[in-house]
């Protein structure tokens, strides 16, 4: 069994008996049923309206449904009439935004609401001078729908705007973002794992072909002479003959002169 907000004297009366016939068409539900059943969405002071009708009062559901209308009609909202929407005006600092949805949620209260009479009302109420404004005064929306889907761009505008003009508020978000990225790297933060994964993996690849490369010591040029050598001593006796690199036969004696 489906459960219903319960009705405490103060809401709409129609709007709480048409919802109840909706989940009762989804049920099933016959109207003699409805009559067994709606009571029990009254709160304890409504119910109190209910206990006290005569006995046999109730034959039908549409009976019913007009008596307990009239006994809450005082709780109805008054129909608003289209005169009433062309007093809805933007507020100086009110949101774009919030200006549609003010105008669009009364709008709603307005029976037998023309397209035109709901065009003229709404464009009659948009703050004058702003951009928006401005965007009319060159080219007149000529249905409600283009009016909303060209407020949309000046809506995505002013929001953008308000995100520069408070820097706090940005902050707070990119922050939220950060730390999400940081709790939870693989969701934001990939492509920036990645690139620390390359770079690592880059690193290390350079290093270990660095190890591997054997050293070598430095190759003499081609007419480099390289000694065999590299301790000597100085004779100090004569008489010696030796073989120079070059090929040459030396005396001890000639090298003194």
């Amino acid at each position: 069994m489906p459960t219903w907000k319960m009705y405490t004297g103060l809401e709409d009366p129609v709007s709480h008996v048409h919802n109840f016939e909706l989940q009762t068409d989804l049920q099933g539900v016959r109207d003699d049923a409805r009559c067994r059943i709606f009571p029990s969405t009254l709160s304890e002071i409504s119910q109190q309206w209910f206990f006290k009708l005569q006995p046999g009062s109730i034959t039908s559901w549409g009976g019913f449904v007009h008596t307990f209308d009239s006994q809450f009609s005082s709780a109805m909202p008054l129909p608003s009439e289209s005169n009433d929407l062309v007093d809805i005006k933007q507020n100086d600092n009110e949101p774009l935004k919030d200006y549609i949805q003010r105008f669009m949620r009364e709008a709603t209260r307005v029976k037998s609401l023309s397209d035109d009479g709901k065009l003229i009302a709404i464009n009659s109420g948009v703050k004058v001078k702003s951009l928006f404004w401005s965007s009319l005064k060159r080219k007149f929306a000529c249905t409600t729908q283009e009016f909303l889907d060209r407020v949309e761009e000046f809506i995505k505008l002013e929001e953008a705007e308000r995100k520069v003009d408070n820097p706090t508020q940005a902050a707070t978000e990119q922050g939220k973002i950060d730390a999400e990225n940081t709790t939870n790297p693989t969701k934001g933060g990939k492509n920036g794992a990645k690139n620390d994964k390359c770079s690592n993996g880059a690193g290390s690849s350079g290093n270990l072909n660095d190890n591997k490369k054997p050293k070598t010591a430095e190759q003499p040029k081609p007419w480099e002479y390289v000694p065999k050598f590299t301790t000597y001593s100085i004779l100090l006796e004569t008489g010696w003959t030796f073989l120079m690199p070059h090929g040459l036969l030396y005396h001890t004696e000639d090298l003194h002169q």
